[in-house]
């Protein structure tokens, strides 16, 4: 859970702007079932998930990793891909569909 929390909660956002935003820069590298995307070079984002939604994570606590991780992410993902508003948006849209 690297970086959680070192960028605040993510009290708001737009899921259907984060999954425009998910398959415009995220899809090549990143698996998400949601999003019909089938990347290899990062984690499957379903299978990193679905074992926390079946132990009952919260939505909350998911999009707060996931925004921890934008801005703090294990190579090779740069560093804020997204920033601000944009990058809360990601993170819900990711913490609603992955491992669904």
């Amino acid at each position: 859970m690297s970086g959680c929390g070192a960028v605040g909660r993510v009290t708001s956002g737009d899921p259907a702007h984060g999954k425009t935003l998910f398959q415009k820069s995220c899809a090549s590298c990143h698996t998400l079932a949601d999003a019909k995307t089938q990347g290899t070079i990062g984690p499957n984002l379903d299978d990193a998930f679905s074992s926390d939604k079946e132990q009952g994570f919260s939505e909350q606590t998911m999009a707060d990793i996931v925004r921890g991780q934008i801005a703090y992410p294990e190579k090779p993902m740069p560093a804020n891909i997204y920033r601000g508003q944009d990058a809360r948006d990601v993170a819900l849209y990711v913490a609603k569909c992955a491992g669904n």
